[in-house]
């Protein structure tokens, strides 16, 4: 027997994966998802660089809303609404129970979701949320898909956080000041500096890691 791969297949699949989540189309508006997360990046990728995402980033993005495709009643709203300027659409609405509700998958363990480690980026998020839709509440439904790695079976937890009006009021500035900041080099074309937006963590596997690079040996004249 002779067993070979088949990477016409592969691109094949991923990208009918692409192409079915519109993972490489640009979304108009600015999200406040995107405010969450590196602006530099959200830039680039909103300009003239553009560099389409990796088969790595196209699998992730694939699993995580394929799940959430498949875990989503069919009788919960996805409306779009938007608050000076950024565009929110929760994952779910259950109007009769008054749930708004943000989906995760992950493969985090959730011996996290026991101890309450939840990562930044998710709290900003449903906080936005919360001031948008001028709540104080929040459910969060989290699929997690390693269990708690011993043994690794998936599970869903879901949890409600109440938050303060001083958090809610905080996060909206925090959001308000990035948006200004992102609407300003949208409309100016000014590129925003490398690593000034973003978390250390989220450099390491970024597309546009050696722009990044380049532009700031470029600034310190390690480069003509």
């Amino acid at each position: 027997m002779n067993i070979t791969e088949n990477d016409e297949l592969s691109r094949r699949l991923v990208d009918h994966l692409a192409s079915l989540y519109g993972i490489r189309e640009k979304r108009e508006g600015i999200h406040l998802s995107t405010l969450i997360y590196c602006l530099k990046k959200q830039q680039m990728d909103a300009g003239e660089f553009n560099i389409v995402p990796t088969d790595e980033e196209v699998m992730l993005f694939a699993l995580g809303w394929g799940l959430q495709d498949v875990l989503t009643p069919k009788d919960v709203e996805t409306p779009t609404l938007e608050k000076d300027g950024i565009v929110y659409r929760p994952d779910m609405v259950f109007p009769l129970d008054d749930y708004v509700i943000e989906l995760k998958t992950t493969r985090m363990s959730g011996k996290k979701g026991d101890r309450r480690e939840f990562p930044e980026t998710w709290l900003k998020y449903m906080m936005g949320g919360c001031y948008i839709t001028e709540r104080n509440t929040y459910d969060l439904a989290v699929l997690w898909m390693m269990g708690n790695y011993a043994p690794p079976f998936p599970y869903i937890k879901s949890y409600r956080f109440e938050f303060t009006h001083d958090e809610l009021v905080n996060n909206w500035q925090w959001l308000t000041h990035r948006f200004n900041i992102y609407k300003e080099a949208l409309e100016t074309g000014n590129k925003l500096p490398p690593y000034a937006y973003a978390e250390k963590w989220e450099c390491e596997h970024c597309r546009y890691k050696m722009v990044c690079s380049a532009e700031t040996m470029i600034s310190k004249g390690d480069i003509a």
